[in-house]
């Protein structure tokens, strides 16, 4: 949906998807070993614009730029999509984060502020291709709580997977949410260290 949301951490940002980011998502996404857990696209950047038009019309869709605080540059997609009308729960997805960059934990921590805080979401979750080891890791480590097993829940190249459910609950959000900032503060502050030395 059209959304003016626009939130901040310390490196990186989100701030909402428009048309004129089309060809980046189209190149994140063709990447091969970003997209081997993805269902693929047609390339197109027509068919991404037209995509993005028809999220534009889609209610409880909230579809995010990951992207340098400082100099705008594009890092990656993230989303928070499936908001239920009494926002009792959602779903984070489309996230993926181009390669060689650093924002993949600021960036979760950024999707579930926008849901925790910004939008009152009851309890945020997450759907994992079964094989995708690196982020089911991530999301245990990042502090959600894994729910169960979803036979045949995606189709990836023609075949259904498993998905692996993780939640959080706005209850558990503030000391997850102190633990994850502390870190994140930590990392840039010996990132900029290193940069003028």
């Amino acid at each position: 949906m059209r959304h003016n949301l626009s939130l901040t951490c310390v490196r990186y940002r989100l701030r909402p998807v428009t048309l004129e980011d089309a060809p980046f998502i189209v190149q994140l996404r063709k990447d091969p070993l970003l997209s081997r857990f993805m269902h693929e696209i047609s390339g197109s950047v027509e068919d991404q614009a037209t995509w993005i038009e028809r999220y534009f019309e889609r209610s409880g869709d909230y579809y995010f730029i990951v992207e340098d605080a400082h100099s705008g540059e594009a890092h990656g997609t993230i989303g928070l999509y499936e908001v239920a009308d009494d926002a009792s729960q959602a779903l984070f997805g489309r996230w993926i984060i181009r390669r060689g960059s650093m924002a993949a934990l600021e960036s979760a921590w950024l999707i579930y502020e926008v849901g925790f805080t910004l939008l009152g979401v009851g309890s945020i979750y997450t759907l994992a291709l079964a094989q995708n080891l690196p982020v089911i890791s991530f999301h245990d480590t990042f502090g959600a709580s894994r729910i169960a097993v979803i036979d045949g829940r995606f189709r990836v190249r023609g075949e259904l997977h498993s998905a692996v459910e993780h939640r959080i609950k706005v209850s558990a959000w503030p000391a997850i949410r102190a633990r994850h900032y502390s870190t994140i503060t930590r990392l840039a502050h010996a990132d900029l260290k290193s940069v003028n030395v």
